[in-house]
This record gives structure tokens, sequence and C-alpha cells, in this order.
């Protein structure tokens, strides 16, 4: 009796042990290897995806590093929520902006714009560019087209739906919200959420100091990382 016993609590142990070296899918599927190759950014969950395929190995595709993959995810879930934008009707992509202050933005949440724009026009939607200058202006460093002198830029876009979003940064890494929302009645048409930890986003974000200097105040810490990550360069 008790070697017929073995061989089923052999196969169960075994079992178990494959079981618990299988970690979940956390949000560190943007992460891959900086050091000139290319790892390929999957999800480790089985979900069915509406999204274009992109190949690194194709020829004539751009790389892409973490923060576009992470647009891109934002954008296809955008989508396959979406319950009303039609792809012909002008879409605005606005900067992301910090939960805790609606005026102020980052360099991480400039950048993450401009992936977004491309993501959804990846998807075929009609984009509006507002930062497009009505002249252009020929300089000395050079030719320039883009500005955000409201001044430069023209008025009176058709533009009636928007994607408006927040950014807030944890110890642990970042938290955005982005909705679609019609500006004539503000309905949300579309809505995503999304965490990222900080390890996937390596060459954005920096730990908080021991000490930190934050809206003219200093605060200490036990230890570094106590406090929430910080864009890297960002004046505190």
């Amino acid at each position: 009796m008790i070697n017929r016993l073995i061989i089923p609590v052999a196969v169960l142990t075994l079992l178990s042990i494959a079981a618990c070296s299988q970690t979940p899918n956390p949000a560190n599927n943007l992460a891959f290897n900086n050091d000139g190759k290319y790892v390929k950014v999957k999800d480790e969950n089985n979900v069915s995806h509406h999204q274009l395929a992109y190949d690194i190995q194709d020829a004539g595709l751009a790389p892409k590093g973490q923060i576009n993959v992470w647009a891109e995810k934002l954008v296809n879930e955008l989508v396959l929520q979406n319950d009303a934008l039609r792809p012909d009707q002008p879409l605005l992509i606005t900067t992301p902006v910090l939960a805790n202050n609606l005026n102020a933005t980052n360099e991480l949440a400039l950048q993450l714009q401009q992936g977004l724009l491309t993501a959804f026009h990846a998807h075929e939607f009609n984009l509006v560019d507002m930062n497009v200058a009505t002249s252009l202006r020929a300089t000395e460093q050079g030719e320039f087209m883009l500005s955000r002198d409201w001044q430069l830029l023209p008025s009176g876009l058709p533009v009636s739906h928007v994607l408006v979003s927040t950014m807030t940064m944890t110890p642990e890494g970042i938290v955005f919200n982005g909705r679609v929302v019609n500006v004539t009645n503000n309905r949300v048409l579309s809505a995503v959420q999304s965490f990222v930890a900080a390890s996937s986003l390596s060459g954005y974000l920096q730990e908080s100091e021991l000490i930190e200097s934050r809206n003219g105040l200093l605060y200490r810490h036990e230890k570094k990382g106590d406090s929430r990550y910080t864009v890297l360069g960002e004046k505190l």
C-alpha cells in the first residue's frame, strides 16, 4: 500500500514545484535588454488582442522601446473598449498630466503622448496634430514647423473627440488612466487604466533618495525607494 502511494505523491510534488515556479504576469512585461540585443515583448497571459502585429526582424520596421510598447498596449485596450468613436472622426491626443496637478506634466508623459499618437494611427484613426504651426520657421538652428506657442498654432480645429489622461508616480511604478471624451457633451467613449512597474521603464525613472527636496521642503526617508519614483531629470 505504501509503494502504491509513492508514485502519486511524487507526481503531485512535481506539479506543485512547477506551479510555484510559474510567476504571474506582472506589469514588467514591457522589460527588455538595452544592451543592443532585441528581446521580443509579449504577454505571458493567453489573451487575444485586436491589434496589428509587428516583427522587429522584418526589414524596414523601426526598433521599439518600452515606452512605445506601453503606448501600443494602452491604445489596443482603448480601441477594444471604444463604444462610439468612428475611425473617420478627428481625434486629438493631449499630453498626460499628473493626477494631483492637472497643470503639470513631465518628460515621460511628453514621450508617451507621441507614442499614443503613433499607436492610434496604426489603428487607422483620423488624428489631428495641434502642434503643427501655421507657418514654417527657418532659423540658424534649423527649420521648425512644430510649436507649443498658442499664438503660432491654428485656431478652430474641427475636433470633437480628445484623449485625456493622468499619471501618478508611486513607490512601485506608474499608474496611468486615460479616456477618450466627446468634448461636446463630456461623454466618455473609451477608458483604460494601467500600472507599469518602475523596472520596466528603467531608462526614464529613478527611485527616491534618502533625502529629497520637494516644493522647497526637505524629506528624509529610512532607505532609498521609500518615496515615489521620479522621472530622470525632473526638478523637485
